[in-house]
């Protein structure tokens, strides 16, 4: 009986087994050669980049270079890590990426948390008055008077209050706040939990999904913004590390690591030492600072992509 039984259940497995025509077959083999060649395609230029960093500039020089490095050499990250303009650029972007999501993850969560509730008074007033703001854009001259008159020209705080709050963020927190069944809610309030201990104890747990990807979101703003650096800031002391690769890639010397403020004679010495092959090239510090400002950002990705799906579509579905 057993062995009559295992037989059915292989008949029946055989019998579940889908046959694909050869038009079926087809198709999914140029569509696997066809995704492959879209993927080196993309994964190709970072590879090439990361490639030259580790080379030689003079070897890089003499000719083109494909898969993997001719000469292998560490002196272009000695050299750029060297660079104390790099350094306190590193200094100024962890310090806001450490600092703005928080805030922006923190206003956004309890602004979401308190118009989730409909008893709230005025609470179609404070959204009106809250999303408002999104049509009326201002330009970037009127925008650049306000922060003059506000004190945050060639200021820290430049960085982290223009973008504390993001209406549309907010919105998607709201409708996942709302998505959490209210009865734990009604359960903590009758064992005497105020609104505090219920947000900071429960609604925030529970909402890890949506602060895991909104906060994501935020860190890659931050570490990635070159707009208010650029417009706003002139202070040497609080470039990010956008704003000094866009000097390096915008430069046509190896010497523009050289601070602006350096001597005639650190400038030739430093011109003399490029010609002898001492220092990296312009084409390998370029790609080597590229390197140090992307590859942070590409290493932390994988551990929030979990989040994205639950995070984002949840919030959505009802939005």
């Amino acid at each position: 009986m057993e062995s009559i039984g295992i037989g059915k259940a292989g008949k029946a497995h055989k019998s579940q087994h889908i046959k694909l025509t050869a038009g079926e077959r087809a198709f999914g083999i140029v569509n696997g050669v066809f995704l492959t060649l879209l993927c080196l395609v993309m994964v190709y230029p970072f590879w090439y980049v990361l490639v030259l960093s580790f080379n030689t500039g003079s070897d890089a020089a003499s000719g083109p270079l494909w898969l993997w490095p001719r000469v292998w050499t560490l002196k272009n990250y000695e050299y750029v890590f060297g660079y104390e303009a790099l350094q306190v650029a590193y200094r100024t972007t962890l310090s806001r990426v450490f600092t703005g999501p928080f805030l922006t993850v923190g206003v956004c969560m309890m602004a979401a948390f308190a118009l989730s509730k409909r008893f709230l008074p005025g609470r179609r007033w404070i959204a009106f008055w809250m999303i408002l703001p999104t049509f009326f854009g201002g330009s970037i001259i009127s925008t650049y008077i306000v922060y003059a008159k506000l004190g945050l020209m060639n200021n820290f705080l430049v960085y982290i209050v223009p973008g504390c709050f993001q209406f549309f963020n907010m919105v998607i927190m709201r409708t996942y706040i709302e998505s959490i069944p209210s009865d734990i809610e009604e359960s903590a309030m009758l064992d005497g939990a105020g609104y505090f201990r219920i947000f900071f104890r429960f609604i925030l747990p529970l909402c890890m999904p949506i602060i895991a990807c909104f906060g994501f979101f935020s860190v890659c703003n931050h570490w990635l913004n070159l707009q208010d650096n650029l417009l706003y800031v002139t202070d040497r002391s609080l470039q990010t590390l956008q704003y000094v690769l866009y000097q390096v890639i915008n430069s046509s010397e190896a010497a523009f690591f050289i601070d602006a403020g350096a001597s005639a004679e650190t400038v030739a010495a430093s011109l003399q030492a490029n010609t002898q092959n001492t220092i990296p090239t312009p084409e390998v510090v370029k790609m080597t600072v590229m390197v140090v400002v992307t590859f942070p950002i590409l290493m932390v990705y994988p551990f929030f992509q979990k989040y994205f799906i639950k995070g984002m579509l949840v919030g959505a579905v009802k939005a």
